[in-house]
């Protein structure tokens, strides 16, 4: 009996251990799965930090080499608390009818001391804009989405065209200035003489930076308070008349003369493109005074602009005298297109007018007297091309604006194709002709123009019969012949060709 007493009980342990060591291997497993979970959990976690890491550095690479395609370079302001390495000034008012501001003479000093050199002997060229106070990088949807690419994107980018990043680069910055800045245009320097912490700003600066339609539409409701500089020196106030300033040389204060913003403006250098082209949009007080009715906007325009205009800005105001009268127009588009800007100095700008709409009500005795039918609700206009003298409609009938006797009879023999339109990239060539007096430029599209419609253009710039000259190439030297060949089958690709009129 005791034998098998023990038995019993020696079972009876070797079941207790058994379920023992099951319960210790279920424990085991369980706490094996949570120490997994939790090192899966924390890799996750720090592959998303290294992650987000990863694309806030790309993003802020992104964004220095869009500043770097801008050539933007930022001034050391003691003054400036908030950002040492910005420089906020103070607007005041000056007089100008450009784009021509007045600066401190200590940046002149620091544009001298450090590397603040152009190229091409180009004018030091700002940004002047109205910081948002609540801007933090990035804002702009366009960068908020950017991500670092992953190693089969990289492989994909080497095979895109530098040019398409780097246009695609600048549109996102746009994107991103309009969001950092209420408002924002371009401007260069009359002379170094405000007192310190401060700059001067003409009227089309101001214009600019006030004018909601400048604004992106997320800041176009957004107020900015503004003001009337007062001579300290005077008694009269803000709500005086302003003085009767005799002197109004640009860049001389002009207290009182008009609206100015009521908070600093952010100045960074910046170098733009040199423009090819831009569209001008008259106001509807030029087309009150006549615009269309001037007999050589050629010269008006050119007048003006290289007396007061360094940059163009889509959205800046324009303003051209002729005969005592003032003509303003709106920056309505820029060529190239990608900065929304161009510089104006050394170098040929085609300028066209877009179509505006006045109703007949406000519409001047005088405008009677053009072309421009007053008979509908409104009147519109076609546009001029600057460089032929010509609207866009007449160019495209080959007639004058104030055409001759003998220019009208040719002008009836002439008719031009209409231009490919701007965004057309492919398959256009700009052909510039230069004939005995001046020369003319216009884009073709090589498939389907043919080689009679260049020496139609001809025609009309030199006031002759296509067949009474002959078109030749500069170098090497070919000589084209009046046929129904397209330009491509003559030999002609896109991008930009110079001929030259011979008279038989």
């Amino acid at each position: 009996m005791d034998f098998e007493d023990a038995a019993i009980r020696l079972a009876r342990d070797q079941s207790k251990m058994r379920g023992r060591r099951k319960g210790g291997v279920a424990i085991s497993t369980k706490a094996k799965q949570q120490a997994e979970y939790q090192r899966k959990r924390q890799a996750r976690l720090r592959a998303e930090r290294e992650n987000k890491k990863r694309n806030e550095a790309y993003r802020l690479q992104c964004l220095h080499d869009c500043q770097r395609l801008f050539k933007e370079k930022t001034f050391v302001s003691g003054s400036n608390t908030k950002n040492p390495s910005q420089l906020f000034l103070k607007p005041t008012s000056i007089h100008g009818d450009g784009d021509k501001i007045a600066l401190p003479p200590s940046v002149l000093q620091t544009l001298t001391s450090q590397d603040f050199s152009t190229e091409g002997g180009m004018p030091w060229t700002f940004r002047i804009g109205i910081v948002n106070p609540n801007y933090e990088f990035p804002a702009s949807p366009s960068f908020q989405v950017l991500n670092a690419p992953t190693n089969d994107e990289e492989e994909m980018s080497d095979d895109e065209d530098e040019e398409d990043v780097q246009l695609q680069r600048i549109s996102q910055y746009i994107d991103e200035l309009r969001h950092k800045y209420i408002a924002y245009t371009h401007c260069t320097v009359v002379e170094f003489t405000q007192e310190e912490g401060f700059v001067g700003i003409p009227r089309h600066i101001a214009q600019a930076l006030l004018d909601p339609e400048n604004r992106h539409e997320v800041n176009r409701n957004v107020t900015i308070k503004t003001t009337k500089t007062v001579d300290p020196a005077s008694s009269n106030s803000m709500n005086e008349e302003p003085l009767d300033i005799t002197d109004q040389t640009p860049g001389h204060l002009a207290w009182g003369a008009f609206e100015i913003p009521d908070v600093e403006l952010e100045l960074i250098m910046v170098q733009l493109p040199k423009g090819r082209g831009c569209t001008l949009k008259p106001t509807e007080d030029a087309i009150k005074n006549n615009f269309y009715g001037l007999k050589d906007v050629k010269l008006v325009l050119e007048q003006s602009l290289i007396r007061t205009r360094a940059t163009l800005s889509i959205g800046d105001e324009v303003s051209t005298w002729s005969r005592g009268k003032k003509f303003d127009l709106k920056v309505d588009k820029v060529i190239p297109h990608s900065f929304q800007a161009i510089t104006c100095i050394n170098t040929d700008i085609e300028v066209e007018f877009s179509e505006t709409k006045i109703s007949d009500d406000s519409a001047p005795a005088e405008a009677s007297d053009t072309k421009r039918s007053s008979e509908t609700t409104s009147a519109s206009s076609d546009g001029f091309r600057l460089g032929t003298g010509k609207s866009e409609k007449d160019v495209s009938q080959g007639e004058g604006v104030t055409p001759s006797l003998a220019d009208q009879t040719h002008a009836s023999q002439v008719s031009l194709l209409p231009e490919p339109p701007l965004s057309q990239k492919d398959g256009v060539c700009t052909i510039q002709i230069r004939y005995r007096g001046g020369n003319g430029k216009r884009r073709f599209a090589i498939e389907t123009s043919q080689l009679k419609d260049l020496f139609a253009f001809a025609a009309s710039l030199s006031n002759q019969n296509e067949r009474s000259f002959r078109l030749v190439t500069r170098f090497p030297r070919r000589e084209l012949t009046y046929s129904d060949m397209t330009l491509i089958q003559a030999g002609i690709q896109q991008g930009q060709e110079m001929l030259i009129i011979e008279d038989l």
